[in-house]
């Protein structure tokens, strides 16, 4: 079975819809954070009894990261309302529609009206990625998709770079006014040394820190990321991607430095456009 024929086949109920918690509309945000940086989550569904009202992501925790006054507040004043669920019974293939039509990275699952999971895009990287290891395919224009093509061609978003002594609200008000989910950090020469990334912020500054400004990029950034070259095929980025748990991967050029960033929202506008292009 192809990787697209996998997608479009594949309930999401077959896949791990664990990677979430679980919190009241009331609970405070500070709670929340701590909830989801104790379990390495990067997403709390927002619970009234029974019914799911909204969804707190590690986008949503960039907003309160550094903002001591918004902590005690309860998790309904930030969370993102209206979400777009999926059904048990759909396929990975919507899910991944709902993830680039609606630029998200989590779809909470409901069977019966209630939740029962989170489809993460985690998840459906490891699958991906996992049949672009297993090469389970001979379609050529799946070869070509994922092996033969790289980056040079690759509608990428432009770096944003931070030094590593600069301060945290430096990368924060990078990330939050840019609406990105990393910074890359450069050494004088412009080499990549280091990655700043949203979950890095959730998860080593979260509801701890009041004040960004002393703490620098060195104490909280990812040391040596993988990075993959523009001419390094989209398969290298994916399984990097997967292995990592990374929702950014740095390109480098010839000269080594950044030329910019592949995000998991990059590689799936481009899965999507594969699966039409493929389609019957």
């Amino acid at each position: 079975m192809s990787i697209f024929e996998t997608l479009n086949e594949t309930p999401v109920t077959n896949l791990d819809l664990t990677r979430f918690v679980t919190v009241s509309r009331d609970t405070s945000i500070a709670d929340t954070v701590e909830a989801m940086t104790d379990q390495g989550e990067s997403c709390a569904c927002v619970l009234d009894g029974d019914a799911l009202v909204g969804i707190f992501t590690q986008r949503d925790a960039l907003r309160v990261v550094g903002r001591p006054s918004a902590w005690s507040r309860p998790i309904s004043d930030e969370m993102t309302p209206l979400v777009k669920t999926i059904d048990a019974q759909q396929t990975v293939a919507d899910g991944l529609a709902i993830m680039t039509d609606w630029w998200v990275r989590s779809v909470p699952v409901l069977e019966a009206g209630k939740l029962v999971g989170n489809l993460s895009f985690y998840t459906i990287m490891r699958l991906i990625a996992e049949g672009v290891r297993s090469r389970a395919t001979d379609d050529k224009g799946i070869r070509l998709g994922f092996s033969l093509m790289d980056f040079t061609g690759f509608s990428l978003s432009a770096p944003v770079t931070v030094r590593p002594d600069d301060t945290v609200d430096v990368a924060v008000h990078q990330m939050r006014a840019r609406a990105i989910g990393s910074v890359l950090v450069v050494d004088e020469r412009e080499s990549l040394i280091g990655l700043v990334t949203e979950y890095d912020a959730l998860t080593r500054l979260g509801c701890r820190v009041e004040d960004l400004s002393t703490v620098t990029i060195a104490d909280v950034m990812t040391p040596d990321p993988v990075a993959v070259t523009a001419r390094s095929p989209l398969a290298d980025a994916i399984v990097s991607m997967a292995e990592k748990g990374y929702s950014h991967v740095p390109i480098l050029g010839e000269t080594g430095r950044p030329v910019g960033v592949a995000s998991f929202r990059d590689l799936a506008t481009y899965f999507e456009t594969m699966l039409a292009a493929l389609a019957p």
